[in-house]
């Protein structure tokens, strides 16, 4: 099977096969999708082009998506391998990690949409003042349009992550959900508890 078309309908299915002939198989590519829309995001949030010009925050989001996914990507792994094994997940850390990475395959269609908004906004985009101004009737809808995309594809994305994480952790999607639910509470814990100091 071709896992690129395969992992949208049958991700239980692409992920064994992966798991079994090659777990590192194409992991620059996905760390790839799953770092550039991060990229895209941190400059949005942190308004760089108010320091950057326009070229340099395109540039500076595709040379660094690889390495900002491959961190992202291990580091998830790595705290669903390591809570996985409390509620009896029997995954390795590689196979965890492949699970991780094939389930940022939609990430290619949140790829698109920021393409069409960086063409449609340019460098205004990437300011604090794109989340708060006000557009035309267009413009709106192109924006509200591009949301309802993203938002479909992250939430497909989650589902084929928790088949396939059940998968390689010998368990059901829902356990996988669990999994998942574990390290964001301990995560979101620790940071409250950080904000009381």
């Amino acid at each position: 099977m071709n896992p690129w078309l395969s992992v949208w309908t049958s991700p239980r299915e692409t992920i064994r096969e992966i798991v079994k002939t090659n777990p590192n198989r194409s992991f620059g590519w996905l760390c790839a999708l799953y770092g550039l829309p991060t990229a895209f995001s941190i400059a949005q949030n942190y308004s760089f082009s108010a320091f950057m010009p326009f070229w340099a925050i395109l540039v500076a989001s595709f040379v660094l998506c690889t390495v900002i996914g491959a961190i992202g990507i291990s580091i998830t792994a790595w705290l669903l391998h390591f809570t996985g094994q409390w509620i009896g997940g029997k995954g390795d850390y590689r196979s965890i990690r492949s699970a991780v990475a094939w389930s940022n395959v939609p990430n290619s269609v949140v790829i698109i949409m920021w393409l069409i908004l960086i063409g449609s906004f340019g460098n205004f985009l990437f300011t604090h003042g794109f989340e708060h101004a006000h557009f035309g009737g267009f413009e709106t809808g192109l924006i509200f349009l591009v949301f309802l995309i993203q938002t479909i594809a992250a939430v497909w994305g989650f589902i084929i992550m928790l088949h396939m994480l059940g998968e390689v952790q010998g368990f059901s999607a829902w356990m996988g959900f669990l999994n998942v639910l574990i390290p964001f509470c301990i995560i979101g814990v620790i940071v409250w508890l950080l904000t009381l100091w």
